[in-house]
């Protein structure tokens, strides 16, 4: 478990408010969404930050503070770029005296130190990039733009028809799901987590993304059977499970058996299904970096337990780490359902 655990922590939660009170000094404009916007992206960030301590990753501080700096630049045009690092370091100044009574006087410097850190490198990508986004290219920009332009309308009759259009093109479908749908869907994440959508136009982009893939079913299920099984879930408190279900389609599409647990699965349940029905590969999915913790531990208790079964991990999460998984007891890390399908026949056959 980890030493520092924002939910059912009233000092933390009082921490997290303190910094919202602090911050909407500076931002009295703000309407109620976007104080309860601001108040989430406080909690989710010192989540992030514990994660970060907890697993002692630099790229995940710097990954957190930076999202969270570029977050408030739009939303306080008329502060410099100087006084909301400022503002930002008084915030984590109060998190780090909390925080090293917690992980004790030898870390408290190096706590510091890190935080520091993190907000000048925030501060530089700012000044680089002036808070605009840097999308790369994709090799199929112009599917990806069609099918969000028809999610973010809220077309759901265009996208289904433009997802199965994409199929009669000759579209490989696992290019649908991974390059296309999951493309859109990053964008469709980083607008949300930016609050530049609503939480319920982000829920429906991904249950309108879902029933679309949907269409594919029977296509999918009529592939020969390879007699491998694959267990997939989003481990701990983890919501977000488009990632996962995406794994286990794309398993069932290459021929083998899914049991797929879908979202936010205790550990004990995942490792009472994995001895129920031995699975040959075990895929752990994180989309928050908060939830980290939890697949770590999971994967130390599955390792322990299942010394033979092969354990893979994935999700957006582990993008903005220095490649922890390494330090992790798992087979395999990949970016995306495809990578992973690829791996698995490699090296299971």
């Amino acid at each position: 478990m980890s030493l520092l655990q924002l939910d059912n922590d009233p000092q933390l939660q009082g921490i997290a408010n303190e910094i919202f009170r602090q911050l909407f000094q500076q931002m009295p404009q703000l309407d109620e969404p976007a104080k309860r916007n601001i108040r989430q992206a406080i909690a989710c960030n010192l989540g992030d930050i514990c994660a970060a301590l907890e697993l002692e990753d630099n790229k995940l501080f710097t990954y957190s503070t930076g999202w969270f700096y570029r977050l408030l630049c739009p939303r306080m045009p008329s502060r410099t770029t100087e006084a909301i690092k400022d503002l930002i370091l008084k915030g984590y100044d109060m998190f780090g005296a909390y925080a090293g009574k917690r992980i004790g006087p030898g870390k408290q410097k190096q706590l510091q130190e890190r935080m520091r850190s993190a907000v000048a490198a925030a501060g530089r990508e700012h000044e680089n990039s002036s808070c605009a986004s840097n999308d790369t290219e994709d090799s199929y920009g112009k599917e990806i733009q069609e099918l969000l332009d028809c999610l973010l309308s809220s077309q759901i009759r265009d996208a289904i028809f433009l997802v199965s259009e994409y199929r009669k093109r000759g579209i490989p479908l696992e290019d649908i799901y991974v390059d296309i749908t999951a493309g859109s869907m990053r964008r469709v994440g980083d607008m949300w987590h930016q609050y530049a959508i609503s939480e319920a136009q982000e829920h429906y982009c991904t249950a309108t993304a879902q029933l679309a893939l949907a269409q594919f079913y029977p296509v999918i299920f009529r592939q020969e059977r390879k007699r491998r099984k694959v267990l997939v879930a989003c481990v701990g408190s983890e919501l977000h499970e488009m990632g996962a279900r995406m794994v286990a389609d794309l398993f069932e599409y290459d021929g083998w058996d899914s049991i797929y647990l879908g979202a936010e699965v205790p550990i004990d349940s995942i490792l009472s299904e994995a001895k129920r029905s031995g699975p040959d590969l075990l895929a752990l999915s994180v989309t928050l970096p908060q939830h980290l913790l939890d697949c770590r531990e999971a994967v130390r208790q599955a390792r322990r337990r299942f010394p033979d079964m092969r354990l893979a991990v994935g999700g957006n999460a582990f993008s903005h780490t220095d490649d922890i998984w390494e330090e992790w007891e798992v087979d395999v890390y990949t970016k995306d359902a495809r990578d992973l399908v690829k791996w698995a026949d490699k090296a299971m056959g």
